[in-house]
Order: C-alpha cells, then structure tokens, then sequence
C-alpha cells in the first residue's frame, strides 16, 4: 500500500488516510478498553484539589512548587473545567488524545516511509505498547502524553528543516515546541543538544539561531531557578535527581530502558507487571524472534548502503538523518535514567522514535529500490528482496502485538493500578450506585487495611459534587459492626474486601442483621397492628424504643411485646411520645414481636395486609 503522488488520486489517497485515521482512533479505544477510572486518588486527587481551592494564576503559576510544569498546568485546567464532576470521562478523553498522537506519527511516518502500509503498523505498534498504561489509566497521564507529542513535533520539525533548502520557520517551530515541552514535563530539557546539532548538520552559520537557542534554555533555567530555588529537576518517589543520581544507577537504568524497547520487561512485577522471567516461554520466544526481525531488517539496510553508493546515492543526509532519531531516542532514555527508578511510561518516548527509526530505514531501503529499478536499463525485474523489508514488519508488528497485548495483562501488578483499583470501586459503590443521593451521607467503612489517609476522607467524594464541596458527606472508618448502631438512611456502610482489594456495599446486608424485618414493620419506622423483628443490640445491651403516636391518644391504647418468646408487661401509651428499654446481653441478636390494640384512623396508606398503627423509632446502644 505504497502512496501514489498522481493528482487525479489525491482524493482516493485522503479517503484512505482517513479510513486509516479511523481505525486507529477504533484500535485506540479497543486496546484499551479494561481500563478505567471513576475515581481520583493520590497525584490525581491532589491535582483536583488543588484545581478546586486554588485560583487559576495559583493553579497554573504555583509558588513554591518543586516542579515547573504551567503548560501542562494550564491544560489540565482546561480539563477539568470540562469535565467538571464527570471522572469516568477522563479515560476516554486520554484514549482520544493518545489516538491523535498515533495520526500524528503515522502522518510522519508515512513521510519517512513512503509506505501507507508501515506508517499505520507504526500507529498500531504505538497504541498497543504497554508503555501507554499512564497516559490512559490516569488523570496525570495528560503530561505525559503532551510531553511525547511535544518531542515528537520537535523531531518533525528539525526533519523537515535538514531537508528543506530554506525553512527557518521549521527550527523555530521545534525551538517553540522544545519550549514549551520543558514547561510541560522537565525531563525534555535534555532534548536541547538536538537543536544545536540540526544547527551544525546544516551548516547555518547564522549566530542569531545559536543565539536564540541559548537565550530559549536560559530563560528556561532562570524560571526555574526563581521558581523552584533550584537547577537540578525533581525526581521521582519525592527524590531529587541530585541527591540520588550515580554513575551505576544510571547506565543500569539506562539498559533497562533499553530493554524495555527490545521487548524485555526488566523491572520487578510492581513496575512491569510481568517481568521477563516470568513470561511463559511462547513469549520468550516471540520476543527472540521480533528481535531476529529487527537484526535483519537493520542487516538489510547496511546491504543497501551499498547499493546507495552504486546508484551514486548520497549517504550524508541518511546518517545524519539516523543520528537526529537516534539522539532523540539516547536523549529521552538518559533524561528517565537519571532518578532512583525506571518506570515504563517514561520508555514510551524512547519506544515512539525507535518506532520513527525504523521507519525511516525502511523508506531509505525503498527509495534506492526505487532508483534502481528506473537505473536498470532491462526495465524493472522481479525480486523477492524488494518485499522483504515491508515483509519483515508486518512480521515484526504481527508477533509484536500479541506479545504487547499479553504485557498488558499484568497491568493489575503495577503499584499504580491496585490503589487505582481500590478507589474506582469506592466510587462505583457509592457515587456510581446511587449518584448525588451520596451527598451528606455519613459513610462507614468496615476495616482500614487500606491506610485511607485523612486527605482522601476529606476530598474524595467532593469531586463529585458540582458544588464541589460535597456539604455533610464524612467517612469514617469502623473495625467491625459493632462499632456504630441502626443503620438509617443518612448512612451507607461499605466493607474493605482486601481479597480483591475492593470496596463493597455491604448497607443492605448490615441493616437487616442489625434490624432484620419479618413483617408489619417498615424502615421509616411505622408498624402495623402486628409486627416480627429481630434486633442487635448495642454495647450496653439495650434497645430503645421510642413509639410515635401522631394522633389524639383515648386511653385505651396499649402495646404488648414478646422478647424471644416471652411475653413483656403490655405497655399503655398515656403519651404520643413514649419510651420503653428492652434489655439483653450486648451485641446479642433478639426477637420481638409487637402485637397493638389499636390502629391509626383514617390512615390513607396500607403496606401491609393489616393497617398502620403508630411509629416505632429503634435506637440500638
């Protein structure tokens, strides 16, 4: 599926390209379809908070921030006032976002290529990496999506100035986009020598470029310097890369990342999910073999240098070419290799120009196929050699994506995703079960193996609430059921199931053992004339009851009760109001049974087969 530059196929050629278009934006949503997120937690509820208590010049221009980052600052503020309450929308906007990178690269690589066919194995390729978890699976992964997009711009932009006889504009637009990429995420500042060395590979001796260039980085490091109080970037884990950086440390990250890129999951289960040792042995295999591929193809290449020479095919632009994607790739590896740990969302950008690497060899391949069959006096001929390199990647993409899609089943082991988990349950249970009605809850959660902090008591649910502030909701954390009484209607119970490591609803089980209902007696707390319930009591043994009867009294009304079996004094009501104690051991389960001579007049609702008769509000202490 090679391109055709004929006019009279533009159209047709547009067509495909948005058939291709649209079926990575459907590969996009397919691949990442078990990810979810409905609930904020750790950086991501932290960011929300900030987003709701702060104003934007504090939200976007924070002082005293470790980090410098107002480009992403001021996009993720832009989310968030769209999505407002809605957090279950976050996956789907990053799937969207992640899927416009993919156009992207498969736009650029249908440059480099020359190949329709392997710029969209290279949108598939990208999609289906697990190095993409981050970017989709959370609301931070914003930053990292924008801050690859960036690079990506940056790199296309000095691709097109090395190859372009007078474009200024292009090495400014990549100075722009380095710009703003440091104020995005500031790993990318190392990015910086690639400028200067499109500089010197074209020859401009224009001081004003090196000038502006030098200016862009010091300008840079002022506002960090005021900002932060410091030159040397954050780390990871509350780290600073000057505190921790060593030389062992960041060559064994180094080959780590490039591991990683090869295939080989090379971390322990808590940052990979499945760590190549643990692969079954199939995908060992497969991995072997896409790196055979890789081998070949690479050996291939080296067989048309040769054949470039031949055909009097000039050398210096494709390894400057190589170099530029190649420092890009060295560059983004070290700027991740430098901090205590390597975590695969940092190799996504390491992975995405390895990705526009091979391409590019595979369009430098084809174009000296090109040139020869017009060179060859005989006309064009025949030869299996010339399918070869589009053979190899297809074969490449169609072991690489399964392998891929299997690394993406241990996404559960990754640190990230059992909290994540925990916290979508507890918004599935509550707000995702029963909405706006969560508000002023008083919620109770059985069990706190989890260490909810205070912070995500206090914030959690206030994401929620369009008012944002969740007014009257609390949560507090109980070790067993008999921590608290009755369970009433301004309560929701939840139960930690560290098995699964999810919350679970457990309201409805919890208020029928704490006040199981037989018949004649309702929630609200109207009875019938007749009426069988079990109770628990609380830690004193007692239960009070406190009988309503909203109505003018006669005298003659009276209340007789059993207790398990036993048949209590009946009780005359001289009042409307009126209490009586029914005693046990504590925590014990009792039935009582009501039996009342009296029914309310001119009840307009019946519930049961008998009629109302008066309110009966149960306290268990």
């Amino acid at each position: 599926m090679n391109i055709k530059t004929g006019t009279g196929d533009r159209k047709k050629n547009i067509t495909l390209d948005l058939l291709l278009t649209a079926l990575l934006f459907s590969w996009a949503f397919f691949v990442n379809r078990k990810l979810k997120l409905t609930g904020l937690y750790m950086d991501d509820l932290y960011m929300w908070s900030c987003f709701r208590e702060e104003s934007f010049t504090q939200f976007v221009f924070p002082a005293g921030n470790s980090r410098v980052r107002p480009v992403y600052w001021f996009l993720t503020w832009l989310e968030l006032c769209f999505i407002r309450n809605h957090i279950s929308w976050l996956v789907p906007i990053n799937i969207i976002l992640n899927a416009l990178v993919s156009t992207g690269l498969y736009f650029f690589a249908k440059k480099l290529s020359g190949s329709r066919t392997a710029a969209f194995l290279s949108g598939v390729l990208y999609l289906t990496s697990r190095f993409s978890y981050y970017q989709i699976g959370q609301q931070y992964g914003l930053m990292e999506t924008m801050g690859l997009f960036f690079a990506v711009v940056m790199c296309a932009c000095l691709y097109r100035y090395l190859h372009s006889v007078k474009d200024a504009r292009s090495f400014y637009a990549a100075l722009i986009f380095y710009f703003l990429n440091c104020f995005t995420h500031e790993r990318y500042m190392v990015l910086l020598p690639m400028l200067f060395y499109a500089l010197i590979v074209k020859k401009d001796r224009r001081p004003l470029k090196y000038g502006i260039t030098a200016a862009s980085f010091a300008v840079m490091l002022l506002v960090r310097k005021l900002s932060t109080g410091t030159l040397s970037p954050a780390g990871t884990g509350g780290t600073r890369v000057a505190d921790t950086i060593t030389v062992n440390g960041t060559v064994h990250n180094f080959l780590a990342e490039i591991a990683y890129v090869f295939g080989f999951n090379a971390g322990p289960d808590y940052l990979c999910g499945i760590p190549f040792g643990a692969t079954p042995f199939l995908y060992k295999v497969m991995v072997a073999a896409a790196d055979f591929i890789l081998i070949v193809f690479f050996i291939l290449f080296l067989t048309h240098i040769a054949e470039r020479i031949r055909y009097a095919l000039p050398i210096g632009n494709m390894v400057a070419d190589i170099f530029l994607f190649a420092g890009f790739m060295i560059g983004c590896a070290a700027a991740s290799a430098v901090t205590i740990r390597v975590e695969m969302r940092w190799v996504y950008s390491v992975y995405t120009f390895g990705i526009l690497l091979n391409v590019y060899l595979y369009g430098a391949i084809f174009e000296c196929r090109l040139r020869r069959e017009s060179d060859e006096k005989s006309g064009s001929r025949f030869r299996i050699t010339d399918f070869l390199p589009l053979s190899l990647l297809v074969f490449f993409s169609l072991i690489m994506i399964p392998t891929e899609l299997f690394y993406r089943t241990g996404y559960p082991k990754i640190y990230l995703f059992q909290n994540q988990k925990r916290y979508n349950s507890l918004a599935d249970e509550t707000y995702g079960k029963y909405g706006n009605a969560i508000f002023g809850k008083q919620i109770i959660i059985i069990g706190n193996a989890y260490k909810m902090s205070d912070f995500t008591a206090d914030t959690f649910f206030k994401a929620f609430d369009v008012k944002r502030n969740a007014e009257g909701t609390t949560v507090e954390h109980a070790d067993s059921i008999k921590n608290f009484g009755l369970v009433t209607d301004r309560m929701l119970i939840l139960k930690e199931d560290t098995e699964h490591d999810l919350f679970t609803d457990v309201t409805d089980a919890i208020r029928n053992v704490k006040l199981g209902i037989y018949y004649g007696y309702y929630r609200d707390g109207w009875m019938d004339r007749t009426a069988e319930i079990d109770l628990m009591t609380g830690s004193e043994g007692k239960a009070e009851l406190e009988m309503v009867y909203p109505g003018n009294l006669t005298g003659t009304e009276q209340v007789t009760i059993w207790q398990d079996g036993v048949k209590h004094k009946p009780v005359d009501l001289k009042e409307n109001i009126q209490k009586e104690t029914v005693t046990a051991l504590p925590y014990q389960i009792i039935h009582l049974k009501f039996e009342n001579n009296f029914e309310f007049p001119n009840a307009e609702e019946k519930r049961g087969e008998e009629p109302l008769s008066l309110i009966v509000n149960i306290t268990a202490n």
